[in-house]
Order: C-alpha cells, then structure tokens, then sequence
C-alpha cells in the first residue's frame, strides 16, 4: 500500500493479551419502544399565481416566508430544505463517445472501487444480477457493464462505486470492535477515523471483533483477540485497525466472520481460517486453534467463491455452486445428516448435489442458502422458527422453504434466532425468535414461518444482515434502517431502547450507505463520502431511463450547460441552455422523439424554444439526466414535478413526491397547497392535503391557513 499505517502507534490503552476463551453471554433484555421520527428543519414557501397570461408566462414561482416553530405536528418523515437524490448507475459512456457527432468527449477508463458486506446478509452476483433486470427495472445490471465479457464475479463484486469508501461503526465496544480507539459504546454511527485513506471495499462483524478488506487485497483486524481471531500471532486484543502482516503477499478478494473465528478467501480461491478451533470450524482436521491464517488444504484444487461463518461451523460456495461445510454437526448444524459429533474437514452437502448455489449466509446455530432457481434452503438448530419451515424442529439437512416458492428471493440473511429474507422486489421477509422485536412487525411474536414486514412497504432493499437480536435493512436509496434490540446502542438511534418496526438511522441520513455488516452486538456501515442520498425513486419504469455511470458522475456533471460539449441549444427564459443530443436521448424518451422526429427541433443548430418551464429547473433536469442526481428543494418541487411529468422521467417525478412527503410541515402545508392547487398539480395536492388533515389542529391556529384561498378550504 501506499499509505502505511502504524495502527500500534494509535492504541490507547495498547495491545492487552487476553487467554480467556470463555464465550461472551450478555443480558439482551430491554424495556420501551422507540417510535421514529425526525426533527429536520423545513423550508416554507409561497406559490405566487401561475395563471396563463401572467407576468411569470405560466411558470411556477415560489418565495420563503419568515421561518416558524410549531409543536404538537404528527410527521410523516423526516423533513429537509433541501435533499439530494442518487441512484444505482450504470454505463452510458460507450454511447457517448461513439454517438456524439463532435467527438469532444474524451473517453476515459474509470478506476473502479469494488464494495463488499458481511456474508451474514449480502446478494449474490447471481441473485444480484437477477434482480437488475427485473421488469421494474429497480437495478441495472452493473455486473455486465462492468465485465462485458461476464466472466466469473464473486457474489460481492456485482457492483462499483468510485472513490475511497468510509467505515462507520456504532454499538457494544467493550472489546474494542468498533475500531475507534477504546471500549466504550456508541449509540449512534461514529466515524473509524484510523481506516482514513486505507482504502476500504468491505467489512464483515463477528462476536467481538470486526474485520475490512482493502482494495488492494489487504486485510485488517481489530477488537477481541481471543482464541486468535484477529490473525495477529496471538491472543492480544487491538482497539483500532491493525494489518494482518502474515495474509502478505496474497491478495485477499472477501473476508468474513463467526463469533470466535474469521475465514478469507484469496485471488486464487484458496481459503484460509483462523482464531478458535473448537467442533473443527476452522476445516484444519482437529479442534486446534490458530493464530494466524492458514490455508485449508482439503479446499485447495477448488476455487472458493463465498463464505459463511456462524458460531460453530463454516460453509463455503465454490465456483460451482457446490456447497461444503464443517464444524459441529449437533442440531443439524453442518447440514450432513448426522445430528451428532463434528466434521473437521470440508464437505459437500450432498442433499444439494446438483443445485447451484448462488448465496449463503450463517449466524450462530443454523444456516441457509439460495439456488440459482430461486430455491431457498435452510437447515440447523430450529428453536423460535429461525428455519421458516413453520415448526420449530431442528433440520439436520437442508429443507426447502416452500413458502417463499415464487417469490424469487436474491438474498437470505441469518441471525442468531431469527432470519430474514429479501426478494428480486425488494421486499423484506422475517421468521424466527421475535422476543426483541427483531423480525419488524411490531410485537415481539416469534413466527415460523416468512412473514412480509408491512412497515417497510414500498420501500425497495438491496440488502440485510441480522445480528443475534437485531436486524439492519439498506434501501436502493442509500437509506439504513434498523431494529430489535437496541442494547449498547447497536440500533444507532442515539439511545438503548428495543425498537419493533423498522426505523430510519437519522446520523446516517444525507450519507449514501453502500453496505451493512452486523453479527453479536454492533453494527458497521461502508459509505460513499461524497454522495449524499436523501430521498430518491423507488422504482423506474421500464425503459425510461438508462443509469449514468458512477464512476463519470464528476465529469458529467461539469458538463451540464457547457457550451464546448454540446450539440443543441435550448432557449428558456430568453437565455440559452446547451446540452448533449446523446446524453437526452439516451436517458430521455421524450428527447429521443424529439431528435428522431423529423421536425424542426430534429436539425442541427436549431435553437429550441421552452417556454413554459423556468431556467432554473430547466437546468435541474439536465442535471439529473447527466448525473442522475439533483438537489431538490421545496421552492422547485412542484414546478419541477410537472417538468418531469411533462418529459416522461418518472423516476424524477417521484423523487419529487418523495421529497415533499419528508420536508412536509405544519410551517409549509398551507403553501404547499395553494402552490399545487393553483399549479394544477394534483398529486402533490393531495400529499398536502392529507397532512393538512391530519394535524389541523395545530395548523388551523397558524399564520399559514390565510394562504389558502376559501374555495380550497372548502375542499
């Protein structure tokens, strides 16, 4: 690496050398129910009339009243001023540089920085590149623009960002895993300063101790040394990131943890494990532990793909779909048959012969997986219902779920007593212990059976990890929500309480998260540092819109309205705009009728007027085309809604919605409404008027109800 670190240097009470290989029991109990909410501030604005034959030619114009305090308002979200929207991207960059006529964009290879999670909850390449090209077109398959060639991907290089991705980390620090320096908790999403400029693409959570990969295939390690589980040569434990020096010279592609051991696989697909022996998890043919990685010989010839790690067993998924595993085999745990004894060598699963693995996961007693066919299998220690086969017998085979046959799950997540389940739609479903309410459907009721977590609905997932007692979704949005036990803080809601339906981590909003890892009692998130992803389309329709790629999102946005680069020019508000034929039409069906119609707006050097749209959000649209991101704030959300909807861009015209649903207030309902109202714009109308309803009360004894004409009050 470049930047070498001397992590020692930054440890404050130093390295403590701990022989204690007790297992860690903590009292999960928890009173009280944190109800979500959010105290953002709001912009208030006032629409002026838009009527034709005015002075504004039929535009929408907004103004800020003096700001207002009101108390008592039931919210329906978080509120901003000003929000900034990010979607998955991928490439059009081809087409702009072989479509453009002038041929003045330079054409540039991107550096691609890869982005991993935890095995406990991330999507296979397979499920993940399924799930990309479903008929809502919730993803695009970045998998194929990455590597048009489709040669083989690990099921956690399925997709890129650009620049140095950020750790963030939060929850039980007693042994040092949060990795910010000492022990003590932290109840909301706290910084892990010493990984600055390491590097990061992935990181994975174990019972104590946590675990990144860098970009350059390095690993490091910190938090509760026992047993050896941090690879370092002994039993110390270390309060900040510290590189396994022994992994050097292999370049490690995925890493991954279990409550007292951590297992990597290398560019080769070799597989190495380290840290407690006990019922022969590390595959090494005894219960000896060790304190730094070794190969696993009995895998060498195979090339390891995917791995999973629960408290006494490992599995791993080769290159193949086949599936070994090891480690105790009471309860059905390894999957073998024998509900007795232990493996200590790798070993298919033979009740999968013939199935394709595509995703696994594993957390304490019990594991499952996913087929290439949408099969869902799991099998292990089946108290609470934690299995979904809806009893609460141990399986000591894989099984089938049959109830999520259908469905077309892309991931499974397992968590110490429950597991959870998210489909190529992007709903989440729970089964298992529910005693913290951990499964999300607000009681504390274990279910046996996959059950749809109501509260998340409409919201789309891209992934899930579940900790022993809590649960943590991230939405196609950048978005974190979690809940169950709250205990240390692991929640990240800035307090300790149980929390039964999922709630938005507030410290991480206006941060695009990327992945979540958790396991026993913390949390981790990796974060892209420049985007922020404040809202943003659940869906996209089907051809309306092809994702820039991320890693030209810098470069394109330089480009909006720059003479140099562009081939049209549009005229608003007497002013010219210029743009890019290819970018429009590729991302807009309306330019590319517009260009292909034969009209006058179809030639060449034509100045195209646009009369009924202000400049300013003339210019947002461009920006959002070019980069699929755009600020929006209240004093344009209207007018640019009725953009968006007279251009076709739907996912911008739902952005909008879902941007006024959050900033909504009792200083700005009123306003809102009128502006709709006289705007013509009636989804954005009734979004208003329901919140106005709702809280009356309090709105009716404001200052804003005189903004509201009579008639509209009527209404």
């Amino acid at each position: 690496m470049n930047n070498n670190i001397n992590y020692d240097n930054h440890v404050v009470a130093g390295d403590v050398s701990m022989n204690d290989n007790s297992a860690n029991n903590h009292n999960h109990g928890s009173a009280g129910i944190s109800s979500s909410g959010s105290s953002r501030s709001t912009a208030r604005f006032a629409a002026a009339n838009a009527g034709a034959g005015d002075a504004n030619n039929g535009r929408l114009m907004m103004m800020q009243p003096q700001q207002q305090n009101q108390q008592g308002v039931t919210s329906t979200g978080s509120g901003s001023s000003q929000d900034v929207i990010m979607h998955n991207n991928a490439s059009i960059h081809n087409d702009l540089h072989y479509n453009n006529p002038n041929n003045n964009l330079y054409h540039r290879q991107p550096q691609q920085q890869q982005y991993y999670s935890s095995s406990a909850g991330a999507p296979s390449s397979q499920a993940a590149a399924s799930s990309m090209s479903t008929s809502h077109n919730t993803h695009h398959n970045l998998l194929t623009d990455i590597n048009p060639n489709n040669t083989h991907y690990s099921q956690y290089s399925s997709i890129t960002y650009p620049g140095e991705l950020t750790v963030y980390s939060w929850g039980r620090g007693e042994d040092g895993q949060l990795g910010i320096g000492d022990t003590s908790d932290q109840d909301e999403p706290t910084y892990v300063d010493a990984l600055r400029g390491v590097g990061v693409k992935q990181i994975a959570c174990g019972s104590g101790h946590t675990v990144v990969l860098t970009g350059e295939g390095e690993v490091y390690t910190w938090g509760r040394g026992d047993d050896g589980r941090l690879g370092h040569g002994d039993n110390g434990w270390k309060y900040v990131p510290r590189l396994t020096h022994s992994l050097t010279g292999q370049i490690i592609t995925h890493v991954t943890c279990g409550s007292y051991h951590t297992a990597a696989v290398s560019s080769n697909g070799d597989l190495y494990t380290w840290g407690g022996g006990m019922y022969g998890k590390l595959g090494h043919g005894s219960e000896s532990g060790h304190s730094t990685p070794r190969r696993v010989e009995a895998l060498v010839g195979l090339s390891v793909i995917d791995i999973a790690c629960g408290s006494r067993h490992t599995a791993v998924v080769t290159n193949k779909g086949c599936l070994y595993t090891w480690g105790d085999k009471e309860n059905g745990v390894a999957g073998h048959g024998d509900p007795e004894g232990h493996q200590y060598t790798p070993k298919l699963l033979e009740r999968l012969s013939g199935k394709k693995v595509v995703q696994l996961s594993a957390c304490g007693f019990h594991t499952g997986c996913l087929t290439d066919q949408g099969e869902c299998f799991t099998w292990g220690e089946g108290k609470f219902g934690r299995l979904g086969h809806g009893a609460e017998r141990n399986c000591h085979s894989p099984r089938l779920i049959e109830t999520l046959l259908g469905k077309r799950p892309k991931q499974i997540a397992c968590g110490g007593f429950h597991s959870a389940v998210v489909t190529e739609d992007g709903k989440m479903y729970t089964f298992g212990g529910g005693e913290h309410g951990q499964l999300g459907h607000g009681d504390k009721v274990n279910k046996v059976k996959p059950t749809l977590v109501q509260a998340l609905d409409g919201i789309v997932l891209q992934q899930i990890t579940c900790g022993w007692s809590h649960s943590v979704a991230l939405t196609t949005n950048g978005e974190v929500f979690t809940w169950g036990n709250g205990d240390h803080g692991k929640l990240g809601h800035g307090n300790g309480k149980k929390v039964s339906t999922p709630q938005l981590v507030e410290r991480l909003v206006g941060h695009l998260v990327v992945r979540v890892a958790s396991y026993n009692e913390h949390t981790a998130a990796l974060v892209e540092p420049q985007s922020i992803a404040d809202g943003g389309s659940r869906r996209r329709a089907p051809g309306t819109m092809v994702p820039v790629s991320a890693c030209y999102l810098h470069d394109m946005k330089e480009m909006v309205n720059d003479e140099e680069y562009s081939d049209v020019t549009f005229i608003v508000e007497g002013q010219p705009i210029y743009a890019l034929r290819a970018v429009l039409a590729k991302r807009c069906e309306h330019f590319a009728a517009m260009f292909r119609s034969g009209m006058r707006e179809s030639e060449a050097g034509v100045e195209i007027p646009i009369p009924t749209i202000s400049r300013a959000v003339f210019l947002l649209i461009l920006e959002y085309l070019y980069t699929d991101s755009v600020k929006i704030d209240l004093d344009h959300a209207v007018e640019l809604y009725i953009a968006s909807d007279l251009y076709q861009i739907s996912s911008l015209r739902d952005m909008c919605c879902v941007i006024v649903r959050r900033s909504i207030g009792a200083e700005n309902a009123t306003y809102l409404l009128q502006g709709a109202h006289e705007a013509h714009c009636h989804v954005i109308k009734e979004i208003a008027m329901e919140y106005i309803v709702a809280n009356f009360d309090v709105i009716s004894k404001g200052e804003g109800i005189k903004a509201v004409s009579h008639g509209l009050l009527l209404e």
